[in-house]
């Protein structure tokens, strides 16, 4: 089934309009010619789309034709590993992913496996396994990149792990000038999550200066429902740093506010690490 055909069965099982459906992330009109095929919906606005419309990422492509999947949608497997396997913990999703690239017809694959391999070593904790020549090539692809699309946003949001600070400052500095101001859901959060990211590791490294480039940046973004989480963790981490700055105990009760409301929330051992990071960093 097309991804238009598909968005129209979903659509009319739910009893809504094109309007409707479409809600504020596409023009009706421009929805109607994506629903007949003479459109193509971007991949940013079509994982918007079915958040807006409460369908599963998952379930949404397990229904499309794997041709569809692989060869003409190359960018949407790239957005479902990521955004709903790997922030999920999710292996054997991303092994599914990456046994259906095996046996596909998709051009130039080695890299599509390329980057689902250093995933999979991510999520299994197992840096150790990637192979170096695979690491460099990967970094020097995201490094060289003069432009970010949400694929290379998202890559790079994941491996930043694996380049030096100084890197990490060069790169992030670039794509928040590229995107800031920019009010698409998914470019939002992979924008926060770098500068979480970033500010971790201005905590770790203390530079604290270099920090508040990331944070004016973090608080340009509009708060909304669905970057809460992300909000609270950009709090959590300005608190620290102001505390560094300025010692009053209130900087350390936000903090400790936040760990508790996570906690609250079920996210148990996530909190504990949150409240080990800055028992150790406050120091």
């Amino acid at each position: 089934m097309k991804i238009g055909d598909l968005l129209k069965k979903y659509r009319l099982s739910r009893g809504k309009t094109k309007k409707a459906w479409a809600g504020d992330i596409l023009s009706p009109s421009f929805y109607a010619r994506v629903e007949n095929r003479s459109n193509r919906i971007s991949a940013e606005d079509l994982i918007d789309l079915l958040h807006a419309n409460d369908i599963s990422v998952v379930e949404f492509f397990g229904q499309l034709n794997p041709q569809d999947r692989l060869v003409n949608e190359r960018r949407y497997q790239f957005l479902f590993a990521i955004n709903e396997a790997y922030y999920q913990d999710s292996k054997a999703d991303l092994l599914k992913i990456r046994d259906t690239i095996c046996k596909s017809n998709l051009p130039d694959k080695s890299e599509e496996l390329m980057i689902l391999d250093v995933y999979l070593a991510i999520v299994d904790d197992e840096y150790d396994s990637i192979n170096q020549e695979t690491l460099h090539e990967l970094k020097d692809r995201i490094f060289m990149a003069n432009e970010f699309d949400l694929d290379t946003m998202n890559l790079y949001c994941n491996c930043m792990a694996f380049y030096d600070f100084d890197t990490n400052l060069m790169i992030s500095s670039k794509l928040v000038k590229q995107y800031q101001g920019n009010q698409n859901s998914l470019i939002e959060k992979n924008l926060l999550g770098i500068i979480i990211n970033m500010l971790n590791f201005c905590i770790k490294e203390q530079r604290y200066e270099e920090a508040k480039q990331f944070i004016n940046s973090a608080n340009q973004i509009a708060p909304k429902p669905e970057i809460y989480f992300y909000k609270n963790m950009i709090i959590f981490f300005t608190n620290i740093i102001r505390y560094h700055t300025n010692s009053d105990e209130k900087y350390l009760e936000t903090c400790h506010d936040i760990i508790n409301d996570i906690n609250r929330i079920g996210m148990n051992d996530f909190s504990k690490e949150m409240a080990e990071f800055l028992q150790k960093n406050i120091k």
